[in-house]
């Protein structure tokens, strides 16, 4: 069998920080946690990848909001697919967003071109790491509190991402696309559960609850980052399944992850 597997997420999905190994030194860690290779070997979806033997065409990145996956699948989704094509989406944290800059740093040049905004202070954590200079720029020109206080609403969030849920499944439908969703490090009190999301046998349906095998209330993050005061964070980092600086998953955990979602999904219904 032979398909396209269409990713969409955060780093979670890419992959980011699957290159750490135990005892590993911060500057060592900045230097691969967006390492391309590495992230599409060791990743969840590129276990998957392997052992579907599929093609992966992945969209997942760094600190992606919502938004941008549903931007990505709008470029991506033009027309209708020539070949067998199943998508896995992984939805990231609410607080989270997307806006375009006539300018913005990247690279150490200003280019316009959009940007990842994280309503948290994730970021001020990982001071040595490169990747840490555009969020910092990005949020300095961003009033990320006054955006939170006049133009927010958790609630509505949630809904919207149930509208475009809903809306994305009756398109991959009727271009004859096989589609799952899943929540990434949160799990989302939606209004009702579409019937493409997986693990709806789950207490909580994350990610990281499912790691940790911890489905109680926990805190909800704006940022997988800030998950500093995360009973499951502290759990998982015990079980050594996230790295220690930026709480990503390790290659154990991409492995674990790999193989609930297979157990989910039937090869036979595509």
């Amino acid at each position: 069998m032979t398909f396209d597997l269409v990713t969409f997420g955060c780093s979670w999905m890419k992959g980011c920080g699957v290159g750490y190994e135990d005892g590993m030194r911060q500057e060592e860690y900045s230097k691969i946690v967006n390492d391309e290779e590495m992230c599409a070997k060791y990743s969840f979806r590129g276990i998957l990848s392997e052992k579907w033997g599929c093609n992966n065409i992945n969209y997942g990145c760094m600190g992606s909001s919502n938004m941008r996956q549903f931007r990505h699948a709008i470029e991506h989704f033009k027309r209708k697919p020539e070949k067998k094509t199943v998508v896995l989406w992984g939805i990231s944290s609410i607080f989270r967003h997307e806006v375009w800059y006539n300018s913005k740093m990247k690279g150490g040049k200003l280019k316009p071109g959009y940007s990842n905004v994280l309503y948290g202070h994730a970021y001020n954590l990982f001071k040595p790491l490169e990747w840490k200079k555009d969020a910092t720029w990005m949020r300095a020109k961003v009033n990320v509190n006054h955006h939170l206080e006049h133009h927010f609403n958790e609630e509505n969030e949630i809904k919207v991402l149930c509208d475009q849920m809903d809306h994305w499944n009756l398109f991959f439908e009727s271009i004859g696309v096989v589609n799952y969703w899943f929540d990434t490090f949160n799990h989302h009190n939606y209004p009702y559960v579409n019937s493409r999301m997986l693990f709806t046998h789950k207490r909580k349906r994350d990610l990281l609850s499912i790691l940790v095998d911890d489905y109680r209330d926990d805190t909800y993050h704006n940022s997988q980052f800030s998950a500093k005061d995360s009973i499951r964070i502290s759990d998982a980092l015990k079980l050594k399944l996230v790295n220690p600086y930026s709480s990503h998953p390790t290659k154990e955990a991409h492995v674990k992850i790999a193989n609930y979602i297979d157990e989910e999904i039937n090869l036979d219904d595509f």
